[in-house]
């Protein structure tokens, strides 16, 4: 009987399973509003189970607040186990009887011993196993049971006889079953959470990539492109490239130098090449690659591409080679000219000489 009404206590207690998931699901335990709201729950679920206690005699009664204590400490921490437990207490202590030392004494030794689980569980980065689970529940309610003796000595005997096993076998096999499910939630709302972390990430990186001034590719191991931006689809129609070679989208000797071009870069790490290629209007375009290899944990590298349009700047520097030989080829002449008219003054002031007459021109050469 006594086994059916403290399994009765405890089937009470599991629905805090349910409303913690709904909780952790709507606040995120890493926010200290989510965290306080866990305590809040935990807390009146405890009084919930003081409610519907098993009563060995007036003011001494036995629940599963050990239970619902020790598992708030242990996936919620300090804060939380805190709050729950001054809910407890203050009930506790509100009922009072012979067993108010023991209860006042459960209520402390479960949260405590939870809290410093969570903190080792933190600390060293172990998951919420059964096993774990398990010894931090048989440390609680051994530690219950020697709490046992707080209680007057007329009811001490009786208690232990009554109630020992139960709390060493069914307060235990209660703290898996909840922690398991506690356990699962949590694993769940962590999978959730980097799964919605994922996809921000990749809407920002794909929002970035659309938004790029630049062309932007990736490749895989294979060197079959796997990904190209807006841009480069745009202005090189590069979704037609998606699952093939450079060899197969640029047949030829362009085709052959891409492809020996990416063969280096996963050699080397890093490559920046000039590129000329036509755009989907036929228009030739000058581009400035760098291509580098992108690591995988566990899986071959793919290899990444920045290209950015150097058509401007190329035609800029060919002009201005033109304009170069151009003043160069003016310098020529007008340095040959000069010296010809150098040379014909100096034939006249000659000529000059000869028929015994003044030089007419003054020349001064530098």
């Amino acid at each position: 009987m006594i086994i059916v009404e403290l399994i009765f206590n405890l089937a009470i207690l599991v629905s805090v399973s349910v409303l913690s998931g709904f909780i952790d699901h709507r606040y995120n335990r890493e926010t200290t509003s989510g965290v306080m709201l866990q305590g809040f729950l935990f807390g009146l679920v405890t009084l919930l189970g003081m409610l519907n206690p098993f009563v060995l005699s007036p003011g001494i009664i036995f629940d599963g607040r050990s239970v619902i204590l020790s598992l708030c400490g242990l996936f919620f921490g300090p804060l939380a186990g805190l709050i729950a437990a001054a809910i407890a207490l203050v009930y506790r202590i509100y009922l009072g009887g012979g067993g108010v030392y023991m209860g006042i004494s459960v209520i402390i030794s479960s949260t405590l011993i939870g809290i410093l689980f969570h903190q080792h569980q933190k600390e060293s980065k172990l998951q919420y196993s059964v096993f774990n689970l398990f010894v931090m529940s048989m440390i609680v309610h051994v530690v219950m049971i020697i709490l046992i003796f707080t209680i007057p000595s007329p009811m001490r005997l009786d208690a232990f006889k009554t109630l020992a096993i139960s709390i060493l076998v069914v307060f235990p096999l209660a703290t898996v079953l909840i922690g398991k499910i506690l356990k699962d939630q949590a694993d769940s709302t962590g999978l959730k959470a980097v799964e919605k972390a994922l996809q921000d990430s990749e809407d920002k990186f794909a929002l970035f990539m659309e938004h790029l001034p630049a062309f932007a590719f990736i490749k895989d191991s294979n060197f079959k492109s796997v990904y190209v931006n807006k841009n480069i689809d745009e202005v090189l129609g590069a979704s037609a490239w998606l699952g093939l070679t450079p060899p197969e989208f640029y047949p030829g000797e362009f085709g052959t130098k891409l492809l020996a071009d990416d063969q280096q870069t996963m050699v080397d790490g890093f490559v920046k090449v000039e590129e000329v290629a036509p755009d989907v209007n036929g228009v030739v375009h000058y581009y400035e690659t760098r291509k580098f290899v992108i690591p995988q944990k566990g899986k071959p590298a793919l290899l990444g591409g920045i290209s950015i349009d150097i058509t401007e700047r190329k035609q800029t520097e060919e002009a201005l080679r033109l304009k170069a030989m151009e003043l160069e080829r003016f310098n020529s002449l007008m340095i040959g000219r000069e010296m010809k008219m150098i040379e014909l003054k100096k034939e006249i002031n000659e000529l000059l000489l000869k028929s015994h007459q003044p030089e007419k021109y003054n020349i001064h050469q530098s």
